[in-house]
């Protein structure tokens, strides 16, 4: 039977690169998103520049939306073989009402539909490295300090209820995350989905002005001037999109890999102040250490003036940076140490080891397309943004 990909979250980052790197390989790939995704011409001009053919004539892209059961059934008219669920909504603003609906109702429907599919033979999900929740410190009681997450640790794969063991979930798309793959793997114990999960670390790369992006993009407008000195203390992980794309397409091509899981992070151990130097080095900005104030005591500040900043961007209208996220201020002050090794052990070379090597790329390409310069990249309420 000949292979035929179907990708949900086509339109969005990495949904986006592994369209294009099916492409590249000459493979026929139905690609899906919602209306508004797939008519959102801005979004389409920053994936062509990333290097998505639209008009490759493997190319057949399909509108569904995960909520509406109707729309899903047309991508199963033809016989798909692979499948790749990128799709999910990655907001850390969202409401939990809305990012449940999405991410664990929606993904229920599509599966459904996936298991009526007879040519189906891999089903590739992605998850997200957050499912193993925010590590607790010394001082809390731990016993495990700066040890990395593995595939061995506690996870939706292995754990029952709904918070992994020994540490907590920071916020609720993480929550969502966490039952929409335990969901995941029940329909691989009961009914067989031939499922392989991938856990990807934080995702970097051109195209994205979010998470990782966003910060190269604040600190390159001179919105992050400082930190305080203990950030070295702390490590970030990473993982370039391409690398995450890569990874899905390696696996779809071994059947031993299903009911597994993978982390999918690059092999740099680096602390946060060193991170934010780096960028800062790349994109001709100052990055000065403030000594006395430490990431634990700046947590709380930055947590309720994002309460507020977003407050007054919702009411009154006023642009917020788009990085400066009420629930992504939980992740100050914590290590997040994951360990690659298992993806490593398949065989799978990562074309970024190196979380340098891959922002020198990013960067220079922001720099060719003008982001670095154009401050309204950051900002939610008050420009444009680009799709993730």
């Amino acid at each position: 039977m000949e292979r035929l990909n179907l990708v949900t979250g086509a339109t969005g980052f990495s949904g986006a690169y592994v369209v294009k790197n099916l492409l590249q390989r000459g493979e026929k790939v139905i690609g899906t998103d919602t209306v508004s995704a797939l008519d959102d011409q801005e979004n389409r001009e920053i994936l062509e520049l990333v290097g998505l053919n639209f008009d490759d004539p493997n190319l057949e892209m399909v509108p569904s939306d995960l909520l509406d059961k109707q729309s899903l059934e047309k991508l199963f008219e033809k016989p798909v073989t692979h499948i790749f669920h990128t799709a999910s909504l990655y907001d850390y603003s969202a409401e939990f009402e809305i990012l449940h609906k999405v991410n664990v109702e929606g993904t229920r429907n599509f599966v459904d539909l996936a298991l009526s599919c007879d040519s189906l033979q891999h089903f590739i999900h992605w998850s997200t490295n957050g499912v193993f929740g925010k590590p607790y410190t010394l001082a809390q009681g731990a016993d495990k300090v700066n040890i990395p997450f593995d595939e061995n640790s506690s996870s939706p794969k292995n754990t029952p209820g709904d918070q992994p063991e020994g540490t907590f979930l920071v916020n609720d798309y993480s929550v969502t995350k966490w039952e929409q793959e335990q969901m995941i793997w029940n329909y691989y114990e009961k009914y067989n989905l031939p499922v392989t999960v991938i856990r990807p670390g934080p995702i970097y790369g051109p195209g994205s002005s979010y998470g990782h992006g966003g910060i190269i993009l604040t600190i390159a407008n001179g919105l992050l001037p400082a930190i305080p000195t203990d950030a070295k203390n702390y490590i970030t992980t990473s993982v370039h999109v391409e690398d995450v794309a890569r990874f899905a397409i390696f696996a779809s091509e071994r059947p031993d890999l299903i009911g597994e899981d993978y982390n999918i992070v690059d092999n740099s151990i680096i602390s946060a102040s060193e991170f934010l130097h780096y960028i800062a080095l790349l994109t001709g900005r100052k990055m000065h250490d403030v000594p006395f104030i430490t990431l634990k005591a700046l947590y709380p500040v930055m947590y309720h003036a994002a309460h507020l900043w977003t407050m007054l961007q919702k009411r009154y209208g006023i642009p917020r940076v788009r990085v400066f996220e009420v629930q992504s201020a939980e992740y100050i002050s914590s290590s997040y140490w994951l360990s690659n090794r298992k993806s490593l052990e398949t065989g799978f070379e990562y074309l970024y080891p190196d979380v340098r090597e891959g922002l020198k790329d990013t960067v220079e390409w922001f720099r060719e397309v003008g982001w670095l310069r154009d401050k309204n990249m950051i900002f939610v309420g008050g420009g444009k943004t680009a799709k993730t």
